[in-house]
């Protein structure tokens, strides 16, 4: 396998997952309902927290960031999502 099949291996990879922990924290919010607790709030940031992990993870490959406009601060455009997850 090559550098750059390796790179593109790894990029899907840490994609998917993210998808996949979206996924999870979605049915987490769903299953939620009316049960607060301190506990599940947690559960809810990890969640979020290991998606930003993963998107860091993206970073260090080297993939372009998905939100060219945040290093700007003179704009007020918000980008979307990186790859349209609901958290």
């Amino acid at each position: 396998m090559t550098d750059l099949e390796s790179k593109e291996r790894d990029i899907v990879e840490s994609k998917e997952l993210r998808v996949k922990l979206d996924n999870v924290l979605t049915d987490l919010h769903k299953a939620t309902g009316n049960r607060r607790s301190r506990e599940r709030s947690i559960a809810i940031t990890k969640l979020q927290e290991a998606i930003m992990w993963l998107g860091m993870d993206l970073k260090d490959i080297g993939t372009p960031t998905p939100y060219p406009n945040s290093y700007n601060p003179s704009n007020t455009i918000v980008d979307k999502t990186a790859d349209n997850l609901r958290f």
